[in-house]
């Protein structure tokens, strides 16, 4: 057992301590949400995929955007945009989250993962005859 006095000398540093990573984890959430980058799509388009928030948890609302440039660097404007989420592995049909446009090549929606574990989210676009699609993995708590 250790002695009182070397308790009482202890005690305020261990609770401050214990203070400040409690307070560092807390931070830690509420940091910029990650953006998600896929190879170049076919046809030489990029998509960008940013989640919030950015670690999503099963059942809670979860925010996709989506930022579409096309293969001549312009943003893709127009186009009928969509997010598939899926389970590699499990048969189980995908849910598909609706993406309107927000900015020219910017695309958002909302949507909700059913269950933990890993997914993949697939987002395509169509527009003028082309077709854009990457695909994401997401790892949901």
């Amino acid at each position: 057992m250790f002695p009182l006095r070397f308790v009482r000398r202890c005690a305020p540093s261990a609770l401050a301590l214990f203070a400040a990573l409690l307070l560092m984890a807390g931070c830690a959430r509420q940091a910029a949400v990650p953006a998600r980058t896929a190879a170049p799509a076919p046809g030489g388009a990029r998509v960008l995929l940013t989640l919030s928030p950015a670690a999503p948890r099963a059942l809670d609302a979860t925010t996709f955007i989506v930022h579409a440039v096309g293969s001549d660097k312009r943003p893709v404007v127009n186009a009928r945009m969509t997010a598939d989420l899926t389970m590699p592995g499990m048969q189980m049909p995908p849910s598909r989250v609706s993406l309107t446009p927000a900015a020219p090549g910017t695309y958002t929606g909302q949507g909700r993962f059913s269950m933990p574990g890993q997914w993949a989210v697939m987002v395509s676009g169509a527009d003028k005859g082309r077709r854009t699609q990457a695909v994401f993995p997401i790892t949901v708590r």
